[in-house]
């Protein structure tokens, strides 16, 4: 019973220190037999084509997000001021004439703010989508990852069984 006891603690303590990567709850930072990588590093440190296509493709995903959200804030900004003031009115009138027209201003805050919501409307499922591909990137290389360098081994020898674990 000790020699199965120990067996099964040394497994544990194999599998809980095997190699793994694993990304930062930001999604700006992935970590690598305890070393901490920027995003950027992917591909000096990821071995499989597929997930470096993955986070290559979550990376350009987020950047568009980020800059469309950018620039619907910026939109929202201009233009939420002008949405909000008072209405204006032009008169018009003709010198000699007592009759004159009055008519309104048209103001471009609201365009500018339904814009910006549509623009950042539009950069929230293309920033999810983006960290949704970090992560499927992250999860490929992990199944890819050098495991295969650990490895059980049973021998039969002529005097018994053997049982080895390498890692």
């Amino acid at each position: 019973m000790k020699k199965i006891s120990l067996l099964f603690t040394l497994l544990l303590f194999c599998f809980s220190f095997s190699q793994e990567i694993t990304l930062s709850k930001s999604g700006k930072k992935f970590e690598k037999d305890g070393v901490k990588y920027k995003i950027s590093e992917y591909q000096t440190q990821f071995k499989n084509p597929v997930a470096k296509n993955y986070v290559k493709q979550g990376r350009g995903y987020k950047t568009a997000g980020s800059i469309l959200g950018f620039a619907g804030g910026l939109l929202i900004g201009a233009g939420l001021p002008n949405a909000l003031s008072a209405d204006t009115y032009t008169i018009n009138s003709i010198p000699g004439y007592p009759d004159f027209s009055k008519t309104k201003t048209r103001k471009p805050g609201n365009t500018l703010v339904g814009i910006g919501i549509g623009l950042v409307a539009v950069a929230i499922p293309v920033a999810i989508v983006g960290g949704n591909k970090v992560k499927k990137g992250v999860e490929t290389e992990n199944k890819f990852s050098p495991r295969s360098q650990n490895y059980y081994q049973l021998d039969f020898t002529g005097n018994g069984l053997g049982f080895s674990y390498n890692f």
